[in-house]
């Protein structure tokens, strides 16, 4: 376990060995996942990273909870792959 925190935006963060994938997501497609998993809005399984900003990705983790961001998903991916790199785990 690496404990590398990935920076969402808006002061959320999540621990990057518990992500699975990072999707480009707006609000309905994060709707739609959300109510064919039966996730509600309100649950443990949900963080709403985006704060009221346009949600531009979807986190998913390997636990099945998941996680949106109003930073896109190529930035996100940016981060995760500057972080291991710069304490050279991968």
């Amino acid at each position: 376990m690496s404990n590398l925190f990935l920076h969402l935006g808006n002061e959320h963060y999540v621990n990057l060995d518990t992500v699975k994938y990072i999707v480009e997501a707006n609000a309905e497609k994060v709707r739609k996942y959300r109510m064919d998993r039966g996730i509600e809005k309100n649950s443990d399984a949900f963080l709403n990273g985006s704060s009221d900003k346009e949600t531009r990705s979807l986190i998913i983790h390997k636990d099945g909870t998941i996680c949106t961001s109003s930073v896109s998903a190529k930035s996100l991916k940016d981060r995760a792959k500057k972080l291991i790199a710069e304490t050279n785990i991968g």
